[in-house]
């Protein structure tokens, strides 16, 4: 975004800017509920499925409102309506926080859903009156980083947070409220598997628990709750339980880490319960409830609280239009506006839904944006949970390896936004917004097919990083397509487009998730490519050189 003006002032990026936080708080409470999954469902006492519902909720109220709310922001302006989109949610993220069953966790999740909608249109339209068409594509691309690496940030400080809300004097002994589902503990092999002599020789799940049970005895058939949190008790206080074993052998969170860090004669005894009852949870995983599953309302709490206070400050910072800005002098408006394509405003009394329904380019875009999100959405609702499954990574471990996939997304973002105006400078915008939103899907497709065959965690977290970026790469060319072929009704092609690829992730989340429950992990690896080589397919029909509509179909849209 250069300035060949020398005295205009520089206010466009200031709100370019503001533009990129409003992104990154958006992802921050819309990615944090995947980290807290297991607590969560544990708290509320929900299955797996449940919960992919209520994902899948989020989705399809982001799509329902992505139309609708992008014209209340061309009608109303992007100023107030991003103002209160971003208040809503923050407030209705604080209602996720305070759910107490699956009903009360779906209306929140759907809500929030609902006020996020305009988000990303609102941003559209903004972008498209502050910014000369020479930088759009890298403009939409900084907006677009803001989401992703408030995505990145919130997997890793929500998994920090968690366990940094539970303090350390917390009283770490089980009762029967704890306790949720007795058959895991009757899951483990005679005690005469692993003879006494030869504890120290522990290397599994299943060696551990034999060590645990032969600690104290454990009966090998569960069937009284009271006595087995009396049971569950004495292996959390004992003083040597990790005399025998070495417990850096178990992934385990900071917190337990920590612990381990000291001589077993330095441990306060509130030091070796928690460090216990951390590897009592590992050794009988879904057996009883997780110490750290009290960390994740006061977390979703402080996001909520956060997002009302940079709403009011997006309201103090920006404006609809350069002009009506009071730090923004006549050089800058002369330099913004002199550098945009003469477009016919939107009409502010209708939205053009038969223009839209009846363009084939407009589908084009919707079907890349459906499968795109098809394949995409894993990484931020069940990617935590797969890393837990696939290799037990404790919670704030997988909040730092979901950090490393988004984090290093964000820069595709970049990327894609300079390739997308370097490709329209040289080839036009029928290439230079197709490209980067078709062809770069295919890598996407072959990242996932890599990862069944991939050795450990790292090797498949760097994989899903490139999927991630190639995908990340096409989101400014369609945010350009849609300012190209929409004018000021950008805000409404670009909601069309998004309420398809929300539908495609509402759709997405609960079938990925019964696919990794019923079929394993590989198939879901397996449907997400195929989703990308439909979406590239789909991208590189776009045609951004076809406008939604001509001049007079605008003026008379309503």
């Amino acid at each position: 975004m250069s300035d060949p003006a020398a005295r205009a002032t520089h206010v466009r990026f200031l709100v370019i800017v503001v533009a990129m936080f409003a992104s990154l708080l958006l992802y921050l409470e819309r990615v944090c509920l995947s980290v807290a999954d297991v607590y969560v469902r544990e708290d509320l006492k929900i299955t797996k499925a449940d919960m992919d519902l209520a994902f899948g909720a989020f989705f399809v109220a982001y799509a329902l409102g992505q139309v609708p709310s992008g014209w209340l922001s061309q009608r109303y302006g992007p100023r107030l309506m991003m103002t209160l989109y971003m208040i809503g949610w923050s407030v209705f993220g604080c209602f996720i926080a305070l759910s107490q069953d699956f009903v009360t966790l779906f209306l929140a999740r759907f809500l929030l859903g609902l006020s996020q909608a305009g988000a990303y249109p609102t941003a559209v339209l903004l972008v498209k009156r502050w910014v000369p068409d020479r930088s759009r594509g890298l403009a939409s691309s900084v907006v677009a980083f803001g989401g992703r690496f408030g995505g990145a940030g919130a997997t890793w400080l929500t998994g920090l947070l968690i366990v940094a809300f539970v303090p350390g004097d917390k009283p770490a002994t089980v009762t029967e409220a704890d306790i949720l589902n007795l058959q895991v503990f009757n899951d483990f092999p005679p005690l005469d598997i692993i003879p006494v002599n030869r504890i120290e020789d522990i290397r599994s799940l299943s060696d551990l628990r034999v060590y645990l049970a032969s600690t104290i005895d454990l009966p090998a058939h569960q069937t009284n709750p009271r006595e087995l949190v009396d049971n569950l008790n004495k292996l959390i206080g004992h003083p040597k339980l990790t005399e025998q074993f070495d417990p850096r052998l178990l992934s385990l969170a900071s917190d337990g880490q920590a612990i381990i860090s000291k001589p077993l004669s330095e441990r306060t005894p509130a030091e070796s319960e928690r460090l216990n009852r951390l590897i009592l949870e590992k050794a009988f995983p879904g057996g009883i409830r997780q110490l750290h599953g009290e960390g994740w309302r006061p977390t979703l709490m402080l996001y909520g609280v956060l997002g009302i206070g940079v709403g009011g400050l997006f309201w103090v910072l920006t404006r609809d239009r350069p002009r009506l800005h009071p730090w923004a002098n006549a050089a800058e408006v002369e330099l913004i506006e002199s550098g945009q394509a003469k477009t016919p405003e939107a009409a502010a009394t209708g939205i053009p839904w038969k223009a839209l329904a009846g363009s084939r380019n407009q589908w084009f875009f919707s079907a890349n944006q459906f499968f795109s999100n098809v394949g995409w959405v894993f990484l931020i609702t069940l990617l935590p949970r797969f890393l837990d499954e696939r290799f037990g990574v404790p919670v704030d471990q997988r909040g730092k390896m979901n950090t490393v996939v988004l984090f290093i997304a964000a820069f595709g973002t970049i990327g894609g936004g300079w390739l997308t105006d370097w490709l329209t400078r040289r080839q036009g915008k029928r290439i230079g917004r197709s490209i980067p939103a078709g062809a770069l899907k295919i890598p996407c497709a072959l990242a996932l097919l890599a990862v069944p065959w991939l050795p450990d965690v790292w090797t498949v977290v760097f994989a899903l990083a490139f999927m991630a970026v190639c995908q990340d790469a096409g989101i400014p060319s369609a945010w350009a397509f849609a300012q190209d072929t929409g004018g000021d009704q950008a805000a409404t092609v670009i909601g069309w487009a998004n309420m398809w690829g929300n539908f495609g992730a509402a759709f997405a989340t609960p079938v990925l998730g019964l696919l990794g429950a019923k079929l394993g992990w590989d198939f879901v690896m397996f449907a997400g490519a195929f989703a990308f080589v439909m979406s590239g397919t789909f991208g590189m029909l776009m045609n951004a050189t076809v406008p939604l509509l001509s001049r007079s179909e605008s003026e008379s849209a309503g």
